[in-house]
């Protein structure tokens, strides 16, 4: 079984969150979160991918999209919650950073895995969050 879990209080304790949201048609869009340390008080970027994911495996889908995609939009934010908020108001504003479903994972290839075993719900957000420490 995969574990899972809500989040109640803050999102500073993880370096990156891989954000996923599937619509109603079964298309999956992607939102990348990342701590850069940045400057004027955005220190996390968010890459926001306006297309939906190639039918492939996450990270296959994802560099296809990093590699074709003229639909792309970079945001620096000062926390990873505005972020995901960023993310949600995309795909589905009803939705707050408290409703997403978070996934721990160590790495990009573990992330991999489980996407290949996750049955993603019409209409709900899913995240994978790393670390700081992984």
């Amino acid at each position: 079984m995969i574990e899972t879990f809500r989040i109640k209080t803050s999102l500073d304790e993880f370096e990156r969150i891989v954000l996923l949201y599937k619509d109603e048609t079964n298309n999956v869009f992607i939102g990348h979160s990342f701590y850069y340390g940045g400057r004027d008080g955005s220190e996390y970027l968010l890459f926001l991918y306006k297309e939906p994911l190639p039918k492939k495996d996450l990270l296959a889908g994802w560099n296809a999209l990093d590699e074709t995609s003229c639909y792309i939009t970079i945001v620096g934010v000062h926390d990873h919650r505005i972020a995901v908020e960023d993310f949600l108001v995309c795909h589905n504003p009803q939705l707050t950073w408290e409703d997403v479903i978070y996934i721990p994972t160590e790495d990009f290839m573990e992330m991999n895995q489980i996407y290949s075993q996750l049955d993603l719900k019409a209409g709900c957000a899913y995240a994978f969050v790393i670390g700081k420490n992984a």
